[in-house]
Parts: structure tokens; C-alpha cells; sequence
């Protein structure tokens, strides 16, 4: 498999919508949805959190996917989430990056516009890019889907919640997609079972979260914005027409979430992946807990075995910012697995992954001794019976913020996931 660097834009974002973005003279109409606060239980006391798959299930299968959202569905999600973009032809797709590089093989395919934007191909071009096989040889041949597709895989059985993505690179892109939803019968604003929303729409961009609304004025809406808790001033203009507020729990804390259910605002979290940080989000009453497993969050939140089955080897701690190079040889930054048995374990063929999807394997044969621990670097080095080095030139742990990492088996099962936050 391909090990360049792919790296997500804003990976887990902290940064919050700057205020001027919103401004009491771009304000859209009144939401569709009255005012109401809804506070989550405690894991495992009924929580009704609203399980929300972040670009379908890409733990488990390349992201924004038709097997990514088909294994969401597999897994029971509320909700399935999608950057919407469209192409030179005027098609809506689903592709998260301004450009095709991290998740097709565009570089083979089209190598002298390799780096140019998603809206600079036709949808029959894009429609010829292997999106699967950068994230496992057993994907190959998955397609870019197009919206529509989508909503033929969802079959009104999820909830989804649509981002109307970089639309300076595709304008009328909210326009466009109000007029497939209305055609779709899906524009009516209606709250499912779950507490989902038939549709919500969200963006950075409150331009093109107005210019849906005009279109399909029914259909609720969210400014994208994630990381800290907004001030109050900007939660009370927030709340005049839009449904929830985007943050992340490793930054916010109960109270902050209360600010925003006082205003009848639900609270839609950023990507939580570890059992440790979606705990985090429903013990601060999170409304929507947004994430990239699932069946990991709708175990947490029933308050079962998050990795049933597993639990031999975990992902004991993160060392993501070493004293100098992150890649200098047998010190750079690495993931530090460890055997919680008294058995030796076998995690030849293994794999850690981040919350982008960067890739580390374990060399074939490798066992960690009773209650030992094995360090997998990115970088170079000498492997040893405690150490093993993938030789990449480039590093992958976040150093600000944080990230997840998750532990897979050999034939791509998750077995632990590992959050940590960097000050």
C-alpha cells in the first residue's frame, strides 16, 4: 500500500469560527426546528445521543465511500455525514479534500492535474478513480459516490447531515443541493426516531448555508464551527437560525455545554473515536456525538465493551512530540502497544492508524512478551524485540490538539483506540 503522508485538512479542528463571520446582517430566517433542550444521559443510563458516522465508517473502510456508508448502516448509525462538492459538469460528489490526491489515485490516472481541485473534473473523469485501494487492497474499485447515490445506499433508513464543502470551489453548490433534496422528497425538515434530522445541512460558509435556505427553507442548518465553546454573545445570534453548535469535549466541559442547551442549541461534537473520549462527550450531555466508528460509539453509549473480544493488546500511550526531529532515528515519535495478558501475542501483520488514515504496520512475526510493551515508530531505526521501524520520511502524530489512534488486527479488525491531547 501507498505510505505517502495523508494528512485530513483540519484534522479533529480546535479552531473556532472567527464572530465576524457571523454577523446580525447575514442572519437567515428563523429555524425550522423550535427551541428545545435536550440533554444526553450518562453512558450506559439510556443516553439518546444521536450516533452521527463521520464520512460513513473509514475506521473500517475508505472514507466517503459507497462500502464506507454501507458498513455505517451495517453498524447502526443514526446518522450518516458527507462533504458534498461539485464537479466541472456541475455533478454533487462526495469528497472531503479541495483535491483527489490523499483518497484516489488520481496522481495514475490523471498525473498532469493531479493536484487540481475536485470541481476542475467532470464526474465521468472522477467516476474512474480507484477510491478504495489507498486505504486496503480489498477496496479496490470503490467510486467516488455522488449524492445521489448516497441517498439510494441510505434508503431513509440513517438520517444525514450534508457539508456543503470549500463552496468557493463550487458555486451554487447550496442551491444545487436543496434542489436534489426537494427532488428526493427529502426537504421537509422532519426529526426521525432517533432524535436525528431527516436532513441537516451544515457549513463554514454562512453565504452558502443561505443561499440552501433560500432554496430549501425547511431543512435545518448548522454554521460549522467545532472546537471551543462559542462566547454567549455569538450562541445568542447563532440561536436565532441554526440548530447546534459544533465543539469538542477534550476542550469543553458541562457547563459550556449548558450555555448552549439554555438557548435551546444542541451540541454536535467534532470526531471522537476513543471509548475514553466519547465518554467524555455524552458525560457532558453532547447531543450528537460525531465519529468515525459507529459501532464503538453505540456501545459506549449503551454502556457495553466498546472492542468486544478484543482487549490482549492495546494502545497503551502516544509519543507524539519528541525533543527535536519527530522522525530522528530510534527516538522520533512513535505508538507504544502493550500486552495486557501473561500470554505472548502474536501482532505480526498488525496495523495502527490515525484519525487520517496514515498507516503503520507491524513486521510479520512480531510477538510482545507477557505484560511487555512494543513501540511502533514511523520513522528509521533498527528493529528490535521491542521496537519496530517503518522507515517513512514524514511523521504523522499531531502535535497540537491531539489525535486518536487505533489498534487494528491483521485482517483490518479494531481492536483498541488510543485519544491523546497535546497542550
Amino acid at each position: 500500500m501507498d505510505q505517502r503522508l495523508r494528512r485530513l485538512g483540519v484534522p479533529l479542528a480546535v479552531a473556532v469560527l472567527a464572530t465576524a463571520a457571523v454577523t446580525t446582517a447575514t442572519l437567515i430566517p428563523e429555524r425550522a426546528e423550535p427551541s428545545g433542550t435536550v440533554a444526553s444521559a450518562a453512558p450506559g443510563e439510556h443516553s439518546r445521543a444521536v450516533i452521527a458516522a463521520h464520512r460513513g465508517s473509514p475506521g473500517l473502510a475508505p472514507e466517503e465511500t459507497p462500502a464506507s456508508y454501507r458498513q455505517a448502516l451495517t453498524e447502526g448509525a443514526d446518522v450518516l455525514e458527507g462533504d458534498v462538492q461539485l464537479t466541472a459538469d456541475g455533478e454533487l460528489v462526495l469528497v472531503h479534500d479541495d483535491t483527489l490526491e490523499r483518497t484516489t489515485d488520481v496522481e495514475t490516472v490523471f498525473p498532469e492535474r493531479a493536484q487540481g481541485l475536485v470541481g476542475d473534473f467532470t464526474l465521468a473523469e472522477i467516476k474512474q478513480l480507484d477510491a478504495g485501494s489507498w486505504f486496503d487492497e480489498r477496496f479496490a474499485g470503490q467510486r467516488v459516490p455522488t449524492v445521489r447515490e448516497l441517498l439510494e445506499i441510505n434508503r431513509g433508513r440513517a438520517g444525514l447531515t450534508l457539508e456543503l464543502k470549500a463552496p468557493q470551489n463550487s458555486p451554487g453548490v447550496g442551491a444545487k443541493l436543496a434542489h436534489e433534496l426537494h427532488a428526493a422528497g427529502l426537504a421537509d425538515g422532519a426529526v426521525l426516531r432517533s432524535g436525528a434530522y431527516r436532513v441537516k445541512v451544515h457549513s463554514r460558509d454562512e453565504a452558502a448555508l443561505r443561499e440552501f435556505h433560500e432554496v430549501a427553507p425547511k431543512v435545518q442548518l448548522a454554521v460549522l464551527t467545532g472546537g471551543e465553546m462559542l462566547d454567549d454573545a455569538t450562541l445568542d445570534r447563532l440561536a436565532g437560525w441554526t440548530v447546534g453548535v459544533f465543539s469538542h469535549p477534550r476542550v469543553t466541559t458541562a457547563a459550556d455545554v449548558d450555555r448552549a442547551h439554555a438557548r435551546g442549541l444542541k451540541v454536535i461534537s467534532d470526531p471522537v473515536d476513543s471509548p475514553e473520549q466519547i465518554e467524555m462527550a455524552l458525560h457532558q450531555r453532547y447531543d450528537w456525538v460525531v465519529t468515525n466508528y459507529p459501532e464503538t460509539a453505540k456501545r459506549v453509549r449503551a454502556g457495553k465493551d466498546p472492542f468486544p473480544g478484543a482487549g490482549a493488546v492495546v494502545v497503551d500511550h502516544v509519543f507524539p512530540n519528541p525533543s527535536g526531529d519527530d522522525m530522528q532515528p530510534e527516538t522520533g515519535e512513535h505508538v507504544t502497544l502493550r500486552n495486557t495478558t501473561s500470554r505472548p501475542v502474536n501482532v505480526g501483520g498488525h496495523t495502527v492508524r490515525d484519525a487520517a488514515s496514515n498507516l503503520l504496520r507491524i513486521g510479520e512475526g512480531y510477538v510482545i512478551q507477557p505484560g511487555s510493551l512494543l513501540r511502533v515508530y514511523p520513522g528509521p531505526g533498527t528493529n528490535r524485540p521491542d521496537a519496530y521501524y517503518n522507515d517513512l520520511t514524514v511523521g504523522f502524530l499531531n502535535n497540537t490538539g491531539g489525535d486518536t489512534v487505533t489498534f487494528y488486527s491483521e485482517r483490518g479488525r479494531a481492536l483498541d483506540a488510543h485519544s491523546y491531547i497535546v497542550p
